[in-house]
């Protein structure tokens, strides 16, 4: 395909074919980037290429820039030629930012080199243009391409960050409590879209510090609950942290915590007071030879796997075959997660 070259048409360019190994979610971002990118038009040129130009002149200055969206897609495609790898997940991250006006102000915006070329934010142009809408951030010049190894040397901020600063206690703790909790509950709804729903968390940090500021007492007590079902046991089925956001699944799902203690007693210890084919004992014995594997299961399955076991004990159910447990393990697996004749938080 050969470059439309009048500047009052839209901008072609060549592009790649998918490749048969290209994930398909990334194919649909970059897809969509060059539907924009093509549909620019003379005020979305002319604004990347003004900025382009003052980059060029080396001089050191900072500029509030309202970005539109086609310069800003301009500007991800022409002039990103000395960047990380750019990530679709992220980009997306700060698109719906941008449309549920949750896009803060902040330090950081885009910076240039003096070459034209963006030597920082290739995720926040990429983001505008996704959302459709212009932008307000910072534009930094005069970069020279050795600055770039001292941008982004710290980690990105997280949740527990934000509750840090709020003063919070045990916040890493609670977000991965958090996270695990509600990916296990969106996997085990299945397509089950009305009962996954509570538990989606949209990109960024905002929901899971919501989440965790509702249910912290919720928190505090799967904590403490986690903490005791491992004391006094060498092997214990869970590991303190894994047995905690187990418990902490339960109890939003409804289950009353005298119930969680006990079954979680039961099945930290491994032992089977009932029979060998009984649940709890089933899923623990499972459980723990998965772990000796050195590609066991993941953490929402495994969790998936716990929880079958609790809600079978507690239908009265006191034998189970191997497969049942590990059926459960395996994603899309349908189970309804709430305490059997309970309620909901």
């Amino acid at each position: 395909m050969t470059v439309q070259q009048d500047p009052t048409l839209p901008r072609v360019v060549e592009t790649e074919a998918p490749s048969a190994a290209r994930p398909r979610a990334v194919q649909v971002v970059e897809d969509r980037l060059l539907a924009i990118y093509q549909a620019a038009n003379d005020e979305d040129r002319a604004q990347a290429h003004a900025l382009v130009e003052k980059a060029k002149t080396g001089t050191k200055s900072i500029e509030v820039v309202n970005l539109r969206p086609g310069a800003a897609a301009i500007l991800f495609r022409d002039h990103n030629k000395q960047n990380r790898g750019w990530k679709h997940t992220i980009a997306e991250e700060y698109s719906a930012a941008i449309l549920a006006q949750e896009w803060e102000w902040t330090n950081q915006g885009i910076g240039f080199l003096e070459s034209g070329n963006l030597g920082d934010g290739q995720h926040r142009v990429s983001g505008v243009a996704l959302s459709g809408q212009a932008t307000q951030l910072p534009v930094v010049f005069g970069m020279v391409k050795e600055s770039i190894i001292a941008i982004d040397v710290g980690h990105r901020r997280q949740a527990s960050d934000y509750l840090d600063i709020e003063g919070e206690s045990d916040t890493k703790r609670k977000q991965q409590m958090v996270k695990q909790a509600f990916a296990t509950l969106r996997r085990i709804a299945g397509e089950d879209e009305a009962a996954a729903r509570p538990y989606v968390l949209r990109p960024g940090n905002r929901d899971t510090v919501a989440a965790i500021k509702r249910y912290n007492s919720l928190l505090v007590e799967a904590m403490q609950i986690g903490e005791e079902s491992v004391r006094g046991r060498a092997k214990p089925t869970f590991k303190a942290s894994d047995a905690s956001a187990l418990a902490f699944a339960l109890l939003l799902t409804g289950w009353p915590k005298a119930r969680v203690i006990a079954d979680l007693d039961t099945f930290q210890s491994g032992e089977s007071r009932e029979s060998e084919k009984a649940p709890l004992f089933v899923a623990a014995e499972q459980l723990q030879k998965d772990a000796q594997r050195r590609e066991g299961a993941g953490v929402t399955a495994r969790y998936a796997a716990a929880i079958k076991a609790f809600v079978l004990h507690e239908q009265g159910i006191t034998a189970v075959r191997v497969a049942d447990i590990r059926n459960a393990m395996k994603a899309g697996s349908q189970i309804d997660a709430r305490f059997p004749g309970g309620t909901t938080h």
